[in-house]
C-alpha cells in the first residue's frame, strides 16, 4: 500500500509538472483606418470611416473611433474627379453621381496614418428584370405563436453578358411599411445544391431559356411576419449586378450586407475575411440595379 502510495504521487508530481502557463501575444500592428465604400449607378458615392482597436480591448464609446477628418478623393479612370464630403459619424458622399460602365477607384488620406488606396472597381451594366409573378401564396399557422407566410414567385431576367454577378432582394409593402429580405434560392429537388457567390443565375436552381435570359423559379418563406397575407400589398425586386470583386468577396466567407450593417467595431486580429483597400482595411464595390414591383391587390 505504502509502494502505491509512492507510485501515485510521482505520477501527480509528474502530471502536474506537465502544465504550464503559457503567454500568447496577439500582435497589434498598430490602429489602421478601415473604409467601407460603395454606390450604383446614378446615385452618389458614399463612404464609411473608422478604425481599428487591439484585440481583447472593450470599446465603451464605439464613436471614438469613427473618423471624420479624413480626405477621400475618387477618381475615374485615374483622374481625380471629386473629393467627398463629410456628413458626420464618420459618414462622406460624394458630390457626382456614378456613371454606368465608369472604372472608379478611391485614396483614403489623413494626417499621421498610412494612405489608403482601393483597386478600381467598375459600375456594372445591369442585368434586367423582364417580368415577375406571383404564382402562389399561402399562409401557414402551426400553433398560436408560429404563423409564417409562403410565396412561390416566377421571375424572367435577362442577364448582364458583361457582368455575370447579381444577387436579389425583396421589399414587402404591408400597412404602410416596408420590410426588406434576402433572396436565398430553393430548389425542388434534394439532390441539387442552389448556394451561391453571386452566380445567381449559373447555378442548377435557374433555367436557361434563351442567349440571355432565365427564368428563376422559388418560394419565399416569410417566418413570424409583422403582417398578415391579407394586409401584403405588394413586393418590391432589386435585383444587384456587381463585378468579379463580389466573387472573391463571396469565396472569402465574408457577407456583404454584415460588413455593411455592423461596420463598428473592428477588431484588426484576426486580419479581415476580405480587404480591397491597400494601406489598412476595408471594401470598395459599386454596383448597378433593377427594380420590379408586382402587386397582390
Amino acid at each position: 500500500m505504502k509502494y502505491f502510495g509512492l507510485l501515485f504521487f510521482a505520477f501527480i508530481l509528474i502530471f502536474s509538472s506537465c502544465i504550464k502557463d503559457v503567454e500568447y501575444k496577439l500582435d497589434f500592428e498598430g490602429s489602421k483606418m478601415v473604409v467601407i465604400a460603395g454606390g450604383q449607378a446614378n446615385h452618389h458615392l458614399t463612404a464609411f470611416v473608422t478604425k481599428t482597436f487591439p484585440p481583447l480591448t472593450e470599446v465603451q464609446n464605439p464613436d471614438s473611433l469613427l473618423i471624420n477628418d479624413a480626405i477621400i478623393e475618387i477618381y475615374k479612370s485615374g483622374n481625380v474627379i471629386d473629393t467627398m464630403k463629410n456628413s458626420g459619424d464618420g459618414n462622406y458622399v460624394s458630390g457626382i453621381l456614378l456613371e454606368e460602365g465608369g472604372v472608379y477607384n478611391l485614396t483614403v488620406k489623413k494626417p499621421g496614418w498610412h494612405d489608403m488606396k482601393s483597386t478600381a472597381d467598375t459600375v456594372a451594366v445591369a442585368a434586367k428584370l423582364l417580368d415577375a409573378e406571383i404564382v402562389k401564396t399561402w399562409e401557414r399557422k402551426d400553433t398560436t405563436y408560429s404563423y409564417s407566410i409562403k410565396i412561390d414567385l416566377k421571375i424572367l431576367i435577362e442577364k448582364s453578358s458583361a457582368f455575370p454577378y447579381n444577387d436579389i432582394t425583396f421589399y414587402y409593402y404591408a400597412n404602410g411599411q416596408e420590410y426588406e429580405d434576402y433572396l436565398f434560392l430553393s430548389s425542388k429537388s434534394d439532390f441539387i445544391e442552389c448556394d451561391n457567390c453571386f452566380n445567381l443565375l449559373d447555378n442548377a436552381c435557374v433555367e436557361k431559356t434563351d442567349d440571355n435570359k432565365y427564368i428563376l423559379e422559388t418560394d419565399k418563406t416569410i417566418y413570424v411576419p409583422e403582417f398578415k397575407l391579407e394586409e401584403l400589398d405588394s413586393i418590391k425586386i432589386v435585383l444587384g449586378t456587381y463585378s468579379s470583386i463580389s466573387e472573391k468577396m463571396c469565396q472569402s466567407g465574408m457577407d456583404l450586407e454584415e460588413y455593411y450593417g455592423n461596420p463598428l467595431p473592428f477588431v484588426s486580429n484576426p486580419p479581415a475575411d476580405f480587404s480591397n483597400i491597400e494601406g489598412g482595411y476595408g471594401i470598395f464595390i459599386l454596383s448597378n440595379q433593377d427594380s420590379l414591383i408586382v402587386k397582390l391587390k
